[in-house]
C-alpha cells in the first residue's frame, strides 16, 4: 500500500530547508510505500512581504535552526540578511517549483530543496528568471521550457490554488506533513524529527491506524 503524505512548505522558509534532509532521508527509505506530494504555502505574500531589516528574528531563527537541525546557511544569503533590502515574496518560488516540477513530476521534492539551497546557500533570488534558468542547468531540465512556464497563467493559478490548499488544511506552520489515512489528512511527524524517527513514526501509525503524533 502506497500511503499520501502532503508536505506543506514554502520556498523561503528557513525551517523547511533545515528539515530537508531529514524528510528526503524519510523519502527514500520508504519510496516503496510513501508518495510525497509538496504543496507551496505562501508563507510571505501581500502586505507579509518584508524587506529583512523589517524582519528583526531572522538572525535568531536562523541561529535556532542551525542549532536544532543542523542546517549550514551559506555567506551569500547571510550578506543578503545583513545588507536588509531584500524582500521575500514566496509567489516566485511557488510558481518556480511548478517551472521546475512540469518535467519531471516524480522529481518534485528533489527541485523544492534544490530551491532551497538557491537561495539558503547561494543567496539567489527565488524571484528572478536567471535562478530558474540556474536550476534549469543544473538539474538537467529544458531551461526553455522552464522560463516560459515562470510566465504562464495557469501556473501562477496553480501556484494560488496550492496555497488557498494549505489553508484548508488550516495547518499550524511551516514545515508540515500530513499523512492522508481513511478519508483524512493528520498532522505526521515533527520538523525536530530525523529520516529515521519518522519512519518510527509511520511504522506506528501503520501498524495499528492510531493518530499520528499530535500538533507541535
Amino acid at each position: 500500500m502506497t500511503v499520501s503524505i502532503t508536505y506543506a512548505y514554502d520556498g523561503y522558509c528557513g525551517w523547511c530547508y533545515g528539515f530537508a534532509p531529514a524528510l528526503h532521508k524519510f523519502a527514500r527509505d520508504n519510496a516503496d510505500r510513501v508518495s510525497i506530494r509538496v504543496l507551496s504555502a505562501g508563507m510571505r505574500i501581500g502586505d507579509r512581504i518584508k524587506p529583512f531589516r523589517a524582519l528583526r528574528f531572522t538572525a535568531i531563527s536562523n541561529e535556532k535552526i542551525t542549532e536544532t537541525l543542523g542546517a549550514r546557511f551559506g555567506p551569500a544569503y547571510r550578506a543578503l540578511v545583513e545588507e536588509g533590502s531584500f524582500a521575500m515574496d514566496s509567489n516566485g518560488p511557488a510558481v518556480g517549483l511548478i517551472a521546475l516540477t512540469r518535467q519531471a513530476p516524480e522529481r518534485q521534492l528533489e527541485f523544492s530543496a534544490a530551491i532551497q539551497t538557491a537561495f539558503f546557500y547561494d543567496g539567489l533570488s527565488l524571484s528572478d528568471p536567471a535562478t530558474y534558468a540556474t536550476l534549469a542547468d543544473q538539474l538537467g531540465l529544458d531551461r526553455v521550457a522552464v522560463l516560459a512556464t515562470l510566465d504562464d497563467a495557469d501556473a501562477h493559478a496553480q501556484a494560488l490554488h496550492e496555497m488557498q490548499q494549505v489553508r484548508d488544511f488550516d495547518v499550524p506552520g511551516y514545515p508540515t506533513l500530513l499523512i492522508h489515512l481513511d478519508g483524512k489528512a493528520s498532522i505526521f511527524g515533527a520538523e525536530e524529527m530525523s529520516g529515521d524517527e519518522l519512519t518510527a513514526e509511520l511504522d506506528r501509525v501503520l501498524a495499528g491506524r492510531t493518530a499520528p503524533s499530535p500538533p507541535r
